[in-house]
């Protein structure tokens, strides 16, 4: 069913119920819930960050000594965490609920593109189309690596990089069922909950 069909009214689970429809949500609030998550992303950093700190802080009893070794490489493992307690971010609250913390304060909830709820497998395909602009970053960093030589060429590759991640945002700005790249690449709609 596509996306035009959830947008029909339809029975909310058989029967004499009422029907209901779903309605997208707007660029600007999903870029104030992607803001909130940018938040949410930013503490979750600073607490790996932190706790690592104090482990090497506390090895080295307050900068008397030097650290230990474990003690560094556990600061290390904490910042390697970052990611992966980024993507369980993201997982968890798509696959639990179907929102993150800025769509829940933003009233959105992602579903798949025929209303259906997200469950397990839709957050992971949520995920791994969020992957997708890392993906872009990570080509942009690797060419600009790759052309270091020129500034002007780094430069511009890092740009052109960054500026593909960018539009497939925007795009939700110009679709008409306010679809992101990776709601494209998911097969996800985000709706208003009121």
């Amino acid at each position: 069913m596509s996306a035009d069909a959830a947008m029909g009214s339809r029975s909310a689970g058989g029967g004499n119920r009422p029907a209901f429809r779903l309605h997208y949500a707007s660029f600007e609030s999903r870029v104030a819930a992607g803001a909130l998550d940018v938040l949410v992303l930013f503490i979750i950093a600073s607490l790996f960050v932190t706790a690592g700190s104090l482990i090497v802080l506390i090895s080295s009893d307050f900068e008397r000594v030097e650290p230990s070794s474990t003690a560094l490489s556990a600061f290390w493992v904490c910042v390697a965490l970052i990611p992966v307690a980024f993507l369980l971010y993201f997982f968890i609250g798509l696959a639990w609920k179907g929102q993150t913390v800025g769509a829940a304060v933003m009233q959105l909830m992602v579903v798949r593109s025929d209303g259906r709820p997200l469950g397990v497998l839709g957050a992971m395909a949520r995920v791994i189309g969020l992957l997708a602009y890392v993906l872009l970053a990570g080509i942009g960093i690797v060419g600009a690596y790759a052309l270091r030589e020129s500034t002007v060429a780094a430069g511009a590759v890092l740009a052109a990089a960054l500026v593909l991640a960018a539009l497939g945002i925007l795009w939700a700005a110009f679709d008409r069922h306010r679809r992101t790249l990776h709601d494209r690449l998911a097969g996800t709609i985000v709706v208003r909950l009121v």
